[in-house]
């Protein structure tokens, strides 16, 4: 690899997640009313975050010129799914009681994977995989 190949990325300010929806405003509402994400101003598109991840909602993107041949749909399966969007969290159990107390139906409760630590699963309205972890203690 050359010295360009090295430096690649040394300009990130932040990276960001752009989901295809079918109703923009209902997965508005499940964002910023269940899981806590702060709306933004921005043109067209909804914006929402959540400490350092930021989600952009489109209902369907069709190709642009400088996107071509691409267009953005929501997931055909809520079964199969192309994204696991995973929030790394304190307390996982604490976590898990907030958000079902806001209406998320989890498929299961808080369980431990074979590597430690916490998470369980939910899915937003699209079928997008939502997963709320509880590393494993470090050391």
């Amino acid at each position: 690899m050359g010295p360009a190949a090295d430096k690649a990325g040394d300009g990130l300010i932040r990276a960001a997640v752009m989901l295809a929806v079918r109703d923009a405003e209902r997965s508005v509402a499940f964002y910023r009313d269940v899981l806590g994400f702060e709306q933004l101003e921005y043109p067209e598109i909804p914006l929402l975050r959540r400490g350092d991840l930021q989600l952009f909602l489109v209902e369907e993107s069709p190709p642009t010129d400088d996107r071509p041949g691409v267009t953005l749909t929501p997931p055909a399966s809520p079964g199969r799914m192309p994204i696991n969007l995973v929030f790394e969290v304190d307390d996982a159990e604490a976590e898990y009681a907030v958000l079902s107390a806001r209406g998320l139906a989890f498929l299961t409760p808080p369980a431990q994977p074979p590597w430690g630590g916490l998470r369980c699963f939910a899915q937003d309205p699209d079928g997008y995989l939502i997963e709320i972890e509880q590393p494993p203690p470090t050391g």
